[in-house]
């Protein structure tokens, strides 16, 4: 039986530990260098992280920010540091203000500018410039 209880224990424990909460302060922590690219052929802002944010790489991260409902029948879903009338699409804040992020199912009901918060896996986005800097896969998110 105290096997048993142990076991439990180290994962629920394991789970809660594992995820790292984080701010939006903390992701700005990135600076970009224009960098000629073949596949596009022509040069990109490449994003180099800084240490801290480096270590959040594929790591369950939770976030607070602003939903953004782009474009919801096509599962396209941005957290924003700021509401959608100051985003950065719209010149307020830099791309490190935002999140692109892959709704599990049955997280997608949403309205513009909703408060929540988000639980995934953090990626740091350095190669494609059609997608975010910041992007979080399996997202869980909850109106607050």
């Amino acid at each position: 039986m105290n096997k048993l209880i142990y076991i439990v224990t180290f994962f629920i424990s394991n789970s809660i530990f594992s995820q790292v909460e984080i701010d939006w302060l903390k992701l700005r922590d990135v600076y970009y260098k224009s960098e000629y690219r073949e596949g596009v052929y022509g040069y990109v802002q490449t994003p180099y992280f800084g240490k801290e944010v480096e270590a959040l790489n594929n790591k369950e991260v939770k976030i607070t920010g602003f939903m953004l409902t782009l474009s919801p029948d096509e599962g396209i879903f941005v957290l924003s540091q700021n509401p959608y009338a100051d985003c950065f699409f719209c010149g307020y804040g830099g791309p490190e203000s935002a999140i692109e992020l892959r709704l599990k199912e049955g997280y997608d009901d949403f309205l513009m500018d909703e408060l929540v918060t988000v639980t995934g896996i953090l990626r740091l986005n350095r190669e494609d410039v059609s997608n975010g800097v910041y992007v979080m896969d399996n997202v869980i998110a909850i109106k607050e």
